[in-house]
């Protein structure tokens, strides 16, 4: 009996030991060790939601090190300085490794400079990032990208092959993550990785259906429900609401060109149609002719337009306005942060332009679409 108490004891002893050095390494928040295969010198750059630098670690024979606090889990972008590498990895307070191989990389050109980006890391460590592996094994994600990795050294005579099979991963990709996902947040309602990959997808849908958000919101609980992907994803859903037929338009002020201020609610009492486009945006500027003519024909009969630039660049929004001459108010969208999306945009949640939004006379939306056509049927009906 004696002997049997000893070992509880020693038991009891060694419990405590291992939840204080738990606790201990909780506290002490996440060390992360990386290794980057291509680069032997320079510095990586932890990224904070609007892009701005939030740590930075030099790389030394390939290696470097993070050392911090973050609290609740988060998936990070990091940037590799020099040559703007950039990639993914997931963040908590534990001790994390990341491999990262540049040879990886999809190489993107901006105005001639390079902005590679690594889709894929090896990462250990980390309970998230352990989830998000195996979501992306099991929806095709990993073989999609090691034939895009095949692909870029392929022999001309394979490469034929490989965009089919890249294709018809393709076709297949958006239903095989709706399944993997419904059937893991109903068995892991309050998990943080189900929500974030959740979140994750809805924002690489053009479109989304309000009641299909609403049911999956109403599923999580607990820890996801506590988390920030939570409140984005009832920011989502408000915005979705923003589209529906009925709803008042939120109100906005914007600047016109020669930086007076524009509300919206100032166009009550005539049929409104929000044109959300940009300098930059080929399909936007090819719909202006037509614009100009359905201007022309219904002005008169209480019809008008709001243009939304999404330009961040205030000179090439005048360029643009210089060369089309649009009759109708033109206002530019704002941008709260470097790596944020437009202010007034994202009152709805929009995910490509052109972008049309018919109010009526009360400021509640008639209906809204991407479709010149469907817009332009619509008016028609109303005003002819």
């Amino acid at each position: 009996m004696r002997k049997l108490l000893s070992v509880f004891i020693c038991f009891l002893s060694l419990f405590f030991i291992l939840q204080a050095d738990a606790q201990t390494t909780r506290n002490n928040g996440y060390v992360i060790n990386g290794t980057v295969t291509g680069i032997d010198s320079g510095v990586v750059r932890m990224l904070s939601k609007d892009l701005g630098v939030r740590d930075s670690a030099v790389i030394v024979n390939g290696k470097f090190v993070f050392r911090g606090n973050i609290g609740s889990p988060e998936r990070r972008t990091f940037m590799i300085i020099p040559g703007n590498w950039a990639f993914k990895g997931f963040v908590e307070d534990t001790a994390i490794n990341f491999w990262i191989d540049t040879s990886d990389a999809m190489h993107q050109y901006y105005k001639t400079k390079d902005y590679p980006i690594i889709w894929q890391i090896t990462e250990t460590g980390s309970a998230m990032a352990d989830v998000y592996t195996q979501y992306q094994n099991e929806t095709g994600d990993t073989y999609g990208f090691s034939l895009l990795k095949k692909l870029k050294t392929a022999k001309k005579d394979s490469i034929a092959h490989i965009r089919n099979e890249i294709d018809s991963i393709g076709k297949l990709h958006t239903g095989n993550e709706k399944v993997w996902i419904d059937n893991y947040i109903s068995q892991n309602p309050s998990s943080l990785a189900g929500i974030y990959i959740f979140n994750e997808y809805c924002g690489s849908l053009a479109d989304i259906s309000e009641v299909y958000l609403r049911s999956a919101i109403n599923q999580f609980s607990g820890t996801a429900k506590a988390s920030s992907y939570y409140d984005a994803l009832i920011n989502k859903l408000s915005t979705l609401e923003n589209k529906q037929a009925n709803s008042l338009a939120p109100d906005f002020t914007l600047l016109k060109r020669d930086k007076s201020k524009f509300t919206l609610s100032t166009t009550r009492g005539s049929v409104t149609m929000l044109d959300f486009w940009a300098s930059w945006c080929v399909p936007c500027r090819k719909g202006i002719p037509h614009w100009k003519k359905m201007y022309a024909k219904f002005h008169h009969k209480g019809f008008n337009i709001v243009s939304v630039s999404d330009d961040r660049y205030w000179n090439d929004w005048i360029r643009a306005l210089d060369k089309e001459k649009m009759p109708w108010t033109q206002v530019i969208d704002e941008f709260p942060s470097k790596g944020s999306t437009a202010r007034v945009g994202g009152l709805y949640a929009l995910k490509s332009i052109p972008f049309f939004i018919l109010l009526n006379k009360e400021g509640k939306v008639i209906i809204a679409s991407g479709d010149e056509d469907i817009m332009t049927k619509k008016i028609e009906e109303i005003l002819q």
